[in-house]
Formats: structure tokens, C-alpha cells, sequence
């Protein structure tokens, strides 16, 4: 977001914009002052989110590509065969999809081992131990345990994530009477028979929202193990200077938290101003915390 006030106020960069976060960015923003990640933690902690985006651009686009499955379809009425070329990208976007959408999950274990494997016994750096052999964890948070256990979705999603790392591309195939689009893969097996999946676009959106669904209640968990130890956040940019404020991760969240740490430059005539700071409960507070001490 970029900000102007007038013709003399440069465009600033907002940074700071809890209302538009999510349980997990809440906690990557956070969490400095009360865990303290090894750099593999760390990309772990990053990468929820980040392959949760990718796995909504595969979403995406496969529901752009759907529409070209009646190139195929024109292709075999007219020629009597067809190359299937349209199926094939669809299917291994859909596949794409799937292996980040377990990605999300495998970077979210890391991140509940990091955070609890030293008040926990028996956690081991496995996701399939982790939702598989819950019961042999020892200490876990009930809150973890009852979403772990809630989570029906998550071996059929590890079966395919699997057997994709080792397979060729499948199909996807237009059904003329129903409009749907199904998603086939013969290297794999359900009841001795081909995986079929009868309405893929249906599929995926199940196990996005499931996941989604899950990644919030867990994360959400994991917020209440914030100290109120201060973290230095980025407002925002001006002028190519950085904009800080101070927050206590325990406090209720929104704009108006915090304390400006910024105003110490910004206030002198010869730096540009804060774009923000008349409308920033953090400077207020500041300000208000100067004029105590001069009483």
C-alpha cells in the first residue's frame, strides 16, 4: 500500500497492517521475543506461507487452463484422436498443487517441533509421525492434538504427494453430461483399482480450505505461546528510510498498537515526515509517554 498525503508528502510503503493478517504471519511476526528458531526453522516457518501461495497460483491456474479441455475435445471429433496436450498440463498443474499443498503441512510440523520439542517427549522431525503416532507425543498442547486428530484429509493427501514424487504426469478428462473434470492416475491404486477422482476442481478446494482451516486453528494455538517480550516490527518506508514500532505480542493487535520508535528522526526538521503518524495510535502513545515525563 502506498500512501500520499499532499503535493510535498512523499509516497510511503505501509508495512503495518494486522488487520490483513492471518494466524500464521501474526505468529512469524511475533515470535522473535519468545522462541528461538535454527535457520531451517526459520525457512520452515516462512515457507508455510509461502507454498500455501503457491498452492492457491496451481488452484488458479488450473481453473484457468479448465476451459481448454475442449481444444482436445475438438481435436478428437474432428480428427477422430487426440493428443490430449490440454489434459496433460491440466493434470500436472493439479499435481503441482497437491505436492505444495503437503509442503504447507510438512513446513507447519517443523514449526510445532521447534516450538515444542523441548516440553514434549517422543516428538520426532517426521510429519507422517507427527499425525500418525500422535499418541506416542507426549505433551503436546490438546488443542494440536485435536486438530492432528480431525484432520481426515491428511493421508489421502500423503498418498498422492508420495506416489506423484515417483510417478509420470496423469490425465484429466471433461465429462460431456456433467461439465466436470475429472483427474486420473493408473500408477495408482484405490481398492485394486485406478485412482479416479470424479471432480478434481471439487478436491482441491476441499483440501485448500481444509488446510487453511487447519493452519489457522493451529497457529492460533501457537500465539498463546507468546511472552510479552517487545518485538521491533516495520511500519513502513519513507523516502527510503525504515519506519519501526515496538510491540508486545501479548496486547490485542491492530494499528494502534505499539510504540513508535521511529519519531526520534522523523520529528527533526532537516528528515522527512511520518505519513502515517497523524493518524498512528503508536506515535500517540509516544507522545503521550514524553509529555508524562516532563510533568
Amino acid at each position: 500500500m502506498t500512501i500520499g498525503n499532499d503535493r510535498q508528502a512523499a509516497k510511503a510503503l505501509l508495512m503495518f497492517s494486522p488487520k490483513n493478517w492471518g494466524q500464521v504471519d501474526r505468529f512469524a511476526k511475533l515470535h522473535m521475543g519468545s522462541h528461538t528458531f535454527s535457520a531451517c526453522d526459520s525457512r520452515a516457518l516462512s515457507g508455510v506461507s509461502a507454498h500455501l501461495k503457491k498452492a492457491h497460483i496451481f488452484k488458479s491456474i488450473a481453473e484457468e487452463l479448465r476451459s481448454t479441455l475442449e481444444v482436445d475435445r475438438s481435436e478428437l471429433n474432428s480428427k477422430g484422436f487426440t493428443t490430449a496436450n490440454h489434459a496433460h498440463k491440466l493434470a500436472a498443474v493439479v499435481e503441482a498443487f497437491i505436492v505444495e499443498l503437503y509442503s504447507v503441512i510438512d513446513c507447519t510440523a517443523k514449526v510445532l517441533r521447534a516450538v515444542f520439542a523441548s516440553s514434549t517427549r517422543g516428538f520426532k522431525d517426521s510429519t507422517s509421525y507427527l499425525f500418525t503416532k500422535t499418541d506416542k507425543i507426549s505433551g503436546l498442547p490438546q488443542p494440536i492434538i485435536d486438530e492432528i486428530a480431525a484432520a481426515d484429509w491428511y493421508l489421502p493427501l500423503r498418498y498422492l504427494r508420495d506416489e506423484l514424487t515417483h510417478l509420470d504426469v496423469g490425465h484429466c478428462s471433461l465429462d460431456d453430461n456433467t461439465g466436470l473434470v475429472s483427474y486420473a492416475h493408473f500408477g495408482m491404486k484405490k481398492d485394486q483399482k485406478p485412482l479416479i477422482y470424479d471432480d478434481i476442481f471439487l478436491t482441491m478446494n476441499r483440501n485448500f480450505d481444509a488446510v487453511n482451516l487447519f493452519l489457522g486453528k493451529v497457529f492460533k494455538c501457537l500465539l498463546t505461546t507468546l511472552g510479552d517480550t517487545p518485538v521491533q516490527l516495520m511500519c513502513g518506508m519513507t523516502h527510503g528510510r525504515m519506519l519501526i514500532r515496538s510491540i508486545v505480542p501479548t496486547e490485542p493487535l491492530s494499528f494502534d498498537n505499539g510504540i513508535c520508535q521511529s519519531h526520534q528522526w522523523f520529528e527533526l526538521p532537516e528528515y522527512p515526515d511520518c505519513p502515517f503518524a497523524a493518524n498512528c495510535g503508536a506515535y500517540r502513545r509516544t507522545k503521550a509517554m514524553q509529555h508524562q515525563d516532563y510533568d
